[in-house]
């Protein structure tokens, strides 16, 4: 099974189990960051996927940015969905991962 990482958002359990019915493992970040190094919030979920979705109306540039620059020093393919919807996220996995 392939792994896709979610980041941004709060639907945790709705991106899990839409992810389940497609035959993904998803790994789910609701973009938030505290103190320190913007980019230690995500390398352990940006290491686990094989394939990363930015949900571009719910998170901080400055987290997709930290995402992005993870994802592209990994060689992980990334793409951006633009609604908070889970259905449209996991469809943009599935082409990145087929």
């Amino acid at each position: 099974m392939k792994t896709v990482a979610i980041i941004g958002g709060s639907q945790t359990d709705t991106f899990k189990k839409i992810g389940e019915k497609r035959g993904l493992i998803v790994e789910h970040h609701d973009g938030k960051t505290g103190g320190g190094s913007v980019e230690s919030y995500f390398q352990r979920i940006i290491n686990k996927a094989d394939v990363i979705i930015i949900l571009k109306g719910a998170i901080k540039h400055t987290s997709m940015w930290a995402v992005r620059e993870l994802a592209e020093k990994k060689g992980k393919k990334i793409d951006y969905h633009d609604g908070f919807g889970a259905t449209g996220a996991m469809e943009k996995a599935l082409q990145l991962v087929g």
